[in-house]
């Protein structure tokens, strides 16, 4: 088709200067035309023949603007003198005609047809990329592991298993009690993760004790990519004083705060509670004392709390340490329903224990007769146990009936198994002569913190001994924690300026970006610090695997602070037995509080689940003989005989009622395996660095890629948009290797679910970046001359995320290629095929195309989306078949259950029926998104 003829009037956009916007012809020439573009204030002058110009005309169905900025629906298009008139129709039925001189000048070309046709095109390479993009998006939807990829963490696969079973639930009120070390916090951090990232929450609560406000904060940001907002009471002062009226706690959607915040200050109490959270997580609930009569303070305020927050997770390491009676309120404050009394909770507890007893006997394979009674007992029909298969089955439906199984998790090192031993190394020496062997014990266990100067390292024969230990030790990483900072930073300093030896240092005093740099350089393998010296900071949200030397320059009195130092080195993924230095003046309070700690509590060589009960309980009784070495040395050692007595009691009680059924239940290893695969299947995923780097390219990003699998991006002189998402105004470091990740913090990890990549893709679904190409092909096959179209369509229903409806889909996008005849070719041609033989076309050829082209181009747009359209009542009815299916049969599931467990609250159940209609009826409106347009030319 030839060029249209120019009349004034018409409407026109530049191909080279779309900023422009919509111009009107306001002279025409034999040689020239003049067009006026009202939105810039410009007029331009262009030769009539050849013009980089794109007559601007909508169709039927088109959303257009006029002049007054009202927005209408184009119904008809008619033609009179050259010049369009449009028959429109607005939202509220009201009809009009509107000539195309009255169109808004401020025109946004998005639909990929309006843009091809306006001659808007982008290369090849954009193409593409927006291609990925969209594949993407739709494989991200359908994974089975949505929500548990992006964090930065290890593949465990218990955790991983709790965390995909608790998350998936609406509203999950659990207690997390895996035993220290086990990682509860990564747990909660992946149900967090998953619970915001599929929408089924929104604001979240989280809290914890003064002391680990710290280490939540970071391992949120560094690990999980939430970024909490930690409020004490400077801050919530600060927004009562820009805004009285203001709830501070309604100001952010993620809060992080300590639980005493809110005890000492009942106003923000009060606050807290009229916020309305869709999760609480509280930490370290073992601390949450209750009493019939009289709970506590802090009971009292998360049992508020849980009442009107739909889901809860306490995490514990001791569920039953502090006594049935107060594990037992921690379960009440989940669902007070379930659990209305102690005396029944106990009731039932006794009568699972031969249930427990027949599973481990059905996992050994050992079934005798009495068991297969219980088992009859309990479930009525038993498969049959003779085989493999049976017995598993068997053992899953006593494990889904477990009372407590669907509230409490538990794993135990014993069934985990894995971990590093521990090597006690004692190093007993003589005090000097102006140690202090009476007075408060402060100044008898750390006389180094009461002193004025740095003089104390001249004298105290622990420095001489960790000279001599780091020499020997050579280039083996050594992790030193002492209680504060100037003790660390006196040492740091003879060591690196006297004794030159490669040192960095960890304190509270240090900006975080001082405390990344120095724990990269102790992680740097080759030619980073061969010591590590901490204040008590380091025993807090720091993991150091790669480290088997640990220094305790001194001991804390409180053990679980103790076991935070070990817990450092002593992790899930620690290659190697961990050697503890524990350096001490013989004859001292020091000697006795390591003897009290190694002997009497057993907390050094191993995790003792017992110890800070052990001390608590003894606690008076230690201070006085501690403040007084050098006399009653057979009280001192008569208290150890009654702490080992009492430690060892309670570890056999522990060990006898450790219930097998819910450590089962806890981590079904075939399902946790077939999880952390699944994950790691997608950390595989070559697309992802192939399409980052695309972006970082096409986006104008300056990208250096390290030679190790990491990258450096920093801003670009000329990108294409002026922030791009998550991308650090100062630059940053990238990987897509999650163990680099985990030994290297101040990496980001980049994965499908980090920030900046759902960013791109969200940005690309929002804007025409590569939806418009014209390109050449190259095939003896194909005739020269031949014309193709690609079309792209995005299948969208507009819904709640937390429904997940996307997942139901059997595919979220279509593809159509026709050629020039209307021939449907999508199934014999796929994209990746046609995609190889794609070659570029000069952008002024690609213009002439479109323009001579530009009637058939249209309809076959038009045609594609129509055979699009035309598979839409089937893909709807295998969504709404698909969504009907996973819904009821964990409602029919859950109704069965609960007439023999309890613990399935009847708002779960009620949840799901109204997710299933809430579904269903939206799905009602499932409709398809033109994305992509590609015209194909055969040359």
């Amino acid at each position: 088709m030839s060029t249209p003829t120019p009349a004034i009037g018409q409407r026109w956009l530049s191909d080279a200067e779309t900023e422009l916007g919509l111009g009107m012809v306001i002279e025409v020439n034999p040689r020239t035309v003049t067009i006026l573009f009202p939105k810039s204030e410009e007029t331009r002058v262009y030769a009539r023949q050849n013009a980089p110009l794109s007559r601007i005309r909508f169709n039927e169905g088109d959303a257009i603007q006029d002049t007054d900025g009202k927005h209408w629906t184009v119904s008809t298009v008619h033609e009179r003198q050259f010049v369009l008139r449009y028959d429109v129709m607005d939202e509220n039925g009201e009809t009009a005609t509107l000539a195309e001189t009255k169109l808004s000048p401020n025109i946004q070309l998005s639909r990929p047809s309006e843009r091809l046709l306006a001659c808007q095109l982008d290369n090849n390479e954009w193409y593409e990329l927006r291609v990925m993009a969209l594949r993407a998006r739709e494989k991200l939807a359908r994974s089975p592991v949505a929500g548990l990829v992006g964090p930065r963490v290890g593949l465990i696969p218990h955790q991983f298993y709790i965390a995909h079973e608790v998350a998936q639930r609406m509203a999950p009120r659990v207690l997390l009690a895996d035993e220290v070390g086990l990682g509860k916090t990564i747990e909660a951090g992946l149900i967090i993760h998953q619970q915001l990232l599929t929408g089924r929450a929104q604001r979240v609560l989280v809290l914890v004790p003064d002391s680990l406000q710290y280490q939540w904060l970071v391992e949120m940001r560094r690990r999980f990519n939430i970024d909490f907002s930690l409020f004490d009471l400077t801050r919530t002062a600060a927004i009562r004083e820009h805004d009285e009226d203001q709830n501070p706690f309604s100001t952010e959607q993620c809060v992080l705060c300590s639980i005493d915040l809110l005890i000492d200050h009942p106003d923000l109490t009060e606050d807290a509670l009229g916020a309305k959270w869709d999760l609480l997580v509280v930490d370290e609930a073992h601390h949450l004392a209750w009493d019939e009569e009289a709970p506590s303070e802090a009971y009292q305020l998360v049992d508020r709390l849980a009442q009107q927050t739909p889901g809860v997770l306490l995490l514990t390491a001791t569920p039953e340490q502090l006594g049935v009676a107060s594990h037992y309120a921690r379960l009440k404050l989940l669902d007070p329903a379930r659990f209305p009394s102690l005396e029944q909770f106990l009731e039932e507890e006794e009568a699972f224990l031969p249930v427990a007893d027949a599973a481990r006997k059905l996992a050994a394979g050992s079934v005798d007769d009495d068991t297969l009674s219980i088992l009859r007992d309990f479930l009525g029909t038993v498969p049959d146990i003779n085989t493999d298969e049976g017995r598993q089955d068997a053992l899953r439906q006593l494990l889904d009936r477990h009372g407590t199984g669907r509230v409490l998790f538990r794993n135990t090192r014993d069934a985990i198994r894995g971990f590093p031993e521990r090597e006690c190394l004692p190093v007993p020496l003589t005090p000097p002569a102006n140690w202090p062997m009476s007075g408060p014990v402060r100044f008898q266990l750390w006389p180094e913190v009461q002193a004025e100067d740095d003089a104390w390292v001249d004298t105290d024969p622990r420095v001489p001994w960790l000279i001599k230990l780091l020499k020997q030790l050579k280039q083996q990483k050594v992790l030193l924690i002492c209680r504060t900072a100037p003790v660390a930073l006196a040492l740091e300093e003879l060591l690196r300026l006297k004794e030159g030896i490669r040192t960095t240092l960890f304190t509270e005093h240090m900006s975080l970006l001082e405390r990344d740099r120095a724990a990269a350089y102790f992680a740097e393998a080759d030619y980073g610090a061969q010591i590590l010296l901490c204040s008590e900071i380091g025993s807090e949200g720091r993991n150091f695997q790669f480290a088997h030397h640990l220094v305790l320059f001194d001991l804390p009195a409180n053990p679980d602070i103790l076991e935070q130092r070990i817990g450092r080195l002593d992790r899930i993924g620690q290659t190697d037995t961990i050697h503890i230095h524990v350096p001490y003046m013989a004859g001292t309070a020091q000697e006795r509080l390591f003897r009290w700690h190694h002997e009497a509590l057993n907390a050094i060589g191993r995790i003792s689940p017992t110890a800070q009960v052990v001390h608590q309980y003894h606690q008076g009784p230690l201070k006085d003989l501690l403040q007084a070495p050098t006399e009653n040395a057979d009280a001192f050692e008569a208290l150890i005989a009654e702490a080992v007595a009492d430690r060892e009691q309670l570890e056999a009680e522990m060990q006898s009622g450790r219930d097998y059924l819910l450590e089962l239940n806890s981590c079904r290893p075939e399902g946790a395996l077939k999880l952390v695969e699944t994950v790691a299947d997608q950390d595989d995923d070559l697309m992802l660095e192939d399409f980052m780097g695309r972006v970082w390219s096409a986006f104008g990003l300056e990208h250096d890629d390290q030679g190790d699998g990491s990258h450096i991006l920093h801003p670009g002189d000329h990108m294409l948009v002026e922030a791009f998402p998550c991308l650090d105004a100062d630059g940053m470091s990238v990987t897509l290797d999650r163990v680099q990740a985990l030994s290297r913090e101040e990496l980001q990890f980049l994965t499908w679910e980090h920030p900046m990549t759902l960013g791109v893709l969200d940005l690309m679904t929002r804007q025409p970046f590569g939806n418009a190409n014209v390109a050449l092909i190259r095939n003896k096959g194909i005739k020269p001359g031949t014309l193709l179209v690609e079309a792209w369509y995005r299948l969208e229903v507009v819904a709640p995320r937390y429904l997940n409806l996307p997942a139901t889909l059997p595919q979220l996008v279509i593809r159509v290629l026709l050629d020039g005849e209307g021939r449907d070719l999508s199934a014999r041609v796929n994209h990746d095929t046609l995609n190889k033989q794609i070659l570029v076309l000069e952008r002024s050829t690609a213009r002439q195309v479109v323009k001579m082209q530009d009637e058939i181009i249209a309809l076959r747009a038009r045609q594609a989306e129509k055979l699009a359209n035309e598979q839409l009542p089937a893909l709807q009815q295998q969504a709404r078949d698909t969504f009907t299916r996973t819904l009821q049969q964990e409602i029919d599931r859950l109704k069965a259950l609960q007439a023999i467990n309890p613990a399935v609250r009847p708002q779960e159940i009620a949840a799901l029926e109204h997710h299933l209609e809430q579904g269903l009826k939206h799905l009602q409106h499932l409709h398809l998104v033109s994305d992509t347009l590609r015209v194909i030319v055969a040359g």
